[in-house]
């Protein structure tokens, strides 16, 4: 076999597919027994294929270090990735502006097509294959001066048409078990006893070093079937396209970093991104509230660090949606460095404050200080409802309210007097319906008592409210919900023009194994498809 492709998710079937293109026999090795498992969940289904935003706008989405992406971008451009869909028979459709779809909105028929693209190319895609090891050059030798079960002998031969050989010396079912062990650069505190670092038999001394004038050379691949068994395949070049940590339900749980590592090459910290973040004594009232057209501010150790406006949704593991997942690996980053995180909700983006107020005080009703249920009752009530018109009284009634939410809370608590705040009066002196038929006007009706509740505990204006909704964040979603991986391998041990490796000879690296990982929008397959096209033209003629 010319070139093997480990992992069949977007990156592993562009790479095999490509390197077809290119006259390879190529086989492609995943262990689940369909491909795509993930690729079939992403964008609730619909799979947003990539972004058309240019270089410019498209690189601030792309993490850690955009530098490394971008030869790749500009080999691979979004427009490419939908010209490729087209070519092997994909429509597509254009949303928002620069986000791309199947015309059918169905996430399978982006793998149908990469499939049969696959198929005619005569890839040869073997199901429910684990690669467990990788067999160099040096393990070779070792293996034939050992003489254990002449594995040496059955991996020199080109057995790939039927590779069903096992190795006469590790029949457990599991040829990981008992190898020693090697290390991971770094790791977030979920990933400290989750990802396990599998060392080669014959891991060369100079491996990961670069200069080495011998580099070290892959031979074979040691493949687990579904049954445990092992077989040995050769291939002349290897593409490890095994995806990261997220939902591990569909396959992707990490399987590549140990083989890289096992090899030299150096693993960044892993930790999930693209999760939900979940608040301090979280109001369960908030579960399967969705808003539009809010903006979500990101704080640690209260400094504004990330800002982003679009689709919000509150779900039983906290706080999720487009701008949720993009502020999230800011968020956990600093949450793993113990740092002081919290999430800033503007309900009214379009309006600043003084227009929000106005928009407040023209209408006939009762004074902001006004709340039921949660409202604060004795002195708060008539403090906040000072008589007082104009800008003045705006101001006014903030402070009071602002000096009620210390004060009153101390020394009358927290009442459920609707009757008597129901008559307190505006500036006007006129009687109005009480706050919560107010909110009405400004936000869901399920959001209405979270966030009275929240006016009452932080004592604000419920203008200040609606423009920054506090939200401290206790924990973050882990691997069975995010939906990217941070971290992996390290892309300075990658050549970018070429996504070969800069530490094993015929080794090529391409998708979220990657320490390469962007923002929701498109972002993220487009690094895949860009990372895996590139891989797999530069992988034959070895």
């Amino acid at each position: 076999m010319d070139i093997i492709v480990i992992g069949a998710g977007p990156a592993g079937m562009m790479a095999a597919g490509t390197a077809a293109e290119q006259g390879a026999r190529v086989m492609l090795l995943e262990k689940m027994e369909k491909p795509g498992r993930k690729l079939a969940i992403t964008g609730k289904g619909r799979c947003n294929i990539t972004n058309l935003k240019d270089w410019e706008s498209f690189s601030p989405h792309v993490h850690p270090l955009k530098r490394y992406f971008k030869p790749v971008f500009y080999k691979f451009t979004s427009e490419d990735t939908v010209k490729f869909f087209n070519d092997i028979g994909l429509p597509t459709v254009l949303e928002r502006g620069t986000r791309v779809y199947p015309a059918s909105q169905r996430a399978f028929d982006v793998i149908d097509a990469m499939k049969a693209w696959l198929e005619r190319l005569g890839v040869q895609i073997i199901y429910n294959s684990r690669v467990v090891e990788f067999i160099t050059e040096g393990t070779l030798e070792r293996y034939a001066e050992d003489n254990t079960g002449n594995p040496a002998e059955r991996c020199a031969e080109d057995n790939t048409e039927n590779p069903a050989e096992r190795y006469a010396e590790d029949n457990t079912g599991n040829p990981a078990e008992g190898k020693a062990s090697g290390t991971v650069k770094g790791s977030s505190v979920q990933m400290a006893d989750e990802v396990r670092i599998q060392s080669s038999v014959a891991k060369a001394a100079d491996s990961a070093n670069t200069k080495n004038a011998n580099p070290l050379r892959i031979k074979a691949v040691k493949v687990a079937d579904a049954n445990g068994q092992i077989r040995c395949i050769n291939a002349d070049h290897f593409i490890l396209a095994t995806g990261g940590m997220s939902y591990p339900g569909t396959g992707s749980t990490g399987d590549g970093y140990p083989l890289a590592s096992a090899l030299g090459h150096t693993i960044e910290p892993l930790f999930p991104t693209l999760t939900a973040l979940m608040p301090v004594n979280y109001d369960r009232r908030l579960e399967g509230i969705q808003l539009r057209n809010v903006r979500l501010d990101l704080y640690t150790e209260q400094v504004l660090r990330r800002s982003e406006e679009g689709e919000l949704f509150f779900t039983n593991l906290g706080i999720e949606g487009p701008i949720g997942f993009r502020v999230s690996r800011q968020a956990v980053v600093a949450l793993n460095k113990g740092q002081r995180v919290a999430l800033h909700l503007n309900l009214k983006p379009a309006l600043n404050r003084e227009q929000l107020m106005a928009r407040w005080e023209r209408e006939d009703m009762p004074d902001p200080s006004c709340r039921v249920g949660d409202a604060v009752g004795g002195a708060g009530g008539s403090a906040g409802g000072s008589a007082v018109g104009g800008a003045a009284g705006s101001a006014a009634r903030s402070a009071a309210w602002t000096a009620v939410g210390a004060k009153s809370r101390a020394e009358a608590g927290i009442r459920n007097d609707r009757a008597k705040d129901a008559k307190v009066q505006a500036g006007a002196g006129s009687a109005g319906p009480d706050l919560p038929l107010r909110l009405k006007r400004y936000m869901p009706e399920a959001l209405i008592a979270p966030f009275t509740k929240y006016l009452a505990e932080s004592g604000l204006h419920p203008v200040d409210g609606m423009l920054s909704w506090v939200f401290p964040i206790a924990s973050y979603g882990d691997w069975a919900r995010a939906v990217v991986t941070a971290g992996g391998i390290s892309m300075k041990e990658i050549d970018l023009q070429t996504m070969r490796s800069k530490v094993v000879a015929n080794l090529s690296v391409a998708g979220e194994v990657l320490d390469l990982d962007a923002d929701s929008g498109g972002y993220n397959l487009q690094i895949a498809f860009a990372t895996g096209r590139v891989a797999g033209k530069h992988s034959n003629g070895v």
